[in-house]
């Protein structure tokens, strides 16, 4: 991830109601936390501290076949399975997708990002739960593409 990433994150951070967030690539970690105020104390939420740790891991990415592709969050956001709760979700489990088709929905800021796959075949598994927050660069999908 790069400088610029970062920003982007941080800032996107502190706007939130998050309270705290972690995200972990390519081996390293890092922990943004917002410091709450008790009810008493009337400080701004912008004005409250943020702590970031950033840390090494040791966790090795779990290692798919030549045929599997992963499809994972180009941005951070809240992954929705379908365009409103009422509609079917877009795709199922050992479902047939195409180039194109879209997979899931990333809110960010109020704004729906469709997420398409890139590739044709079924998808073997999803990854994340509907409502759930995703990280940038986290695994979605994975999709076990055709010959």
């Amino acid at each position: 991830m790069d400088l610029e990433q970062l920003k982007n994150i941080i800032t996107i951070f502190e706007f939130s109601s998050l309270c705290e967030l972690e995200i972990e690539e390519r081996g390293v970690r890092f922990r943004l936390v917002k410091k709450v105020s008790s009810p008493e104390t009337s400080i701004p939420e912008f004005a409250r501290s943020k702590e970031i740790e950033v840390t090494p891991t040791q966790e090795q990415p779990e290692k798919v076949s030549d045929k599997e592709v992963i499809v994972r969050s180009p941005l951070v956001g809240t992954f929705y399975r379908a365009h409103s709760p009422g509609e079917e979700p877009f795709t199922e489990t050992g479902e047939h997708i195409h180039p194109g088709q879209t997979l899931c929905v990333i809110e960010a800021m109020k704004v729906m990002n469709e997420i398409s796959s890139e590739v044709s075949g079924n998808i073997k598994k999803i990854l994340v739960e509907n409502g759930q927050p995703v990280e940038y660069d986290q695994e979605l999908f994975i999709i076990e593409r055709e010959d």
